[in-house]
């Protein structure tokens, strides 16, 4: 059995993917692609969203109870290399997996090659006359032919379903990020602001930035991790790490905030200890 483990997308804190399948059928044979949905937890993810795009087709599904899901080829396997993706939403969240297998002639359905029957010799040795030496060689030639011609036409066939299949997930990204630009974390808080008095405006606009910031550094850390060969567990705990912020960190930016917008003043701020409180007067 062949097994992959996805590299999540930009949207996928909450879940990891991870599918299988033989990485070897015979022409004619049905694939079956198997996998799971986990949190970083190892709980399972149910309800989640499955496309898997086979050369043949594309197969939608869930998740069930457990996680778990199956999906088979919508048709017979063509001789060749293929291409699976696989597709998994939730709640606005995607990622993706690809694998590979090959599909090899069907045992049943070799040619056999012609049995001729030759004459005897008087010495008792056995020879192939002129005419059935030749025979032969066609037989041989013909059948060779046939083979890399029906091979050719394979390939061409299954580069083109391939393409239809990466064009089809394109699109089906690209839709996606268009439905859900609108609901993306800086334009809701845009629109939420918008209902705040004026003067704090400004104020909440920068924390924003600041917590997106480090949202986006947090981010990179983690793909770059990816990128050096670390697993989807350990990278996400580099993203956590770098997620992270201090108390201090947080109560110097608001400070900073409020004396640039004129809510306060540095003496003001300067009057709070390190936990944000004013010292008590006995």
């Amino acid at each position: 059995m062949g097994f992959f483990l996805v590299n999540p997308a930009w949207a996928v804190e909450d879940y990891m993917l991870t599918v299988s399948s033989s990485s070897e059928y015979e022409e004619g044979e049905y694939s079956v692609i198997e996998g799971e949905t986990i949190t970083l937890y190892e709980k399972p993810v149910s309800e989640v969203v499955i496309h898997v795009y086979f050369p043949s087709g594309i197969v939608k599904t869930l998740t069930n109870s457990t996680g778990q899901f199956s999906a088979t080829s919508p048709a017979p396997l063509e001789i060749g290399e293929h291409d699976i993706t696989v597709y998994a939403k939730k709640d606005n969240k995607f990622t993706n997996a690809e694998m590979t297998y090959q599909v090899i002639e069907s045992k049943a359905k070799k040619i056999q090659e012609p049995v001729i029957k030759t004459p005897k010799t008087t010495d008792k040795k056995i020879e192939l006359d002129p005419f059935s030496k030749m025979i032969q060689e066609l037989e041989k030639q013909k059948n060779d032919e046939v083979k890399r011609e029906t091979i050719i036409k394979d390939n061409h066939k299954i580069d083109e379903k391939r393409r239809l299949a990466q064009e089809n997930l394109q699109n089906d990204l690209k839709e996606d990020e268009k439905r859900n630009e609108v609901n993306s974390p800086r334009n809701v808080f845009y629109r939420f602001i918008q209902e705040v008095d004026s003067s704090f405006r400004g104020i909440f606009w920068q924390q924003f930035l600041f917590t997106e910031k480090i949202s986006q550094q947090a981010h990179e850390a983690k793909e770059e991790a990816l990128r050096d060969g670390k697993s989807s567990f350990e990278a996400m705990k580099i993203f956590q790490q770098e997620a992270a912020v201090t108390q201090k960190e947080v109560m110097d930016v608001n400070k900073n905030l409020s004396v640039k917008y004129g809510n306060s003043t540095s003496d003001v701020q300067n009057l709070f200890d390190e936990n944000g409180k004013l010292p008590r007067e006995d």
